[in-house]
């Protein structure tokens, strides 16, 4: 193994280097595994309600939601 690479901008990845960043991908890691977690179990009382027939939508918050999606994209819209 090389002690260092060369990166695009002219800089050295050392060996050191890459400890840290590993603990940065391991913590990233164990995030996006929590959020997956927390989803999936959401998507299960979905389906589980859509089953039974007790899923319910709320129109008044899709609405809102939509509105003020458009809103902010046409916000971010350059002109």
């Amino acid at each position: 193994m090389r002690p260092s690479r060369r990166r695009r901008n002219g800089g050295a990845l050392k060996v050191s280097d890459r400890g840290k960043w590993g603990a940065l991908v391991d913590e990233t890691r164990r995030a996006v595994d929590a959020l997956s977690e927390g989803r999936s179990l959401r998507i299960e009382e979905i389906r589980s309600a859509l089953r039974d027939g007790t899923y319910r939508v709320d129109g008044k918050r899709v609405a809102e939601k939509m509105v003020s999606d458009a809103v902010r994209e046409l916000r971010e819209r350059p002109r």
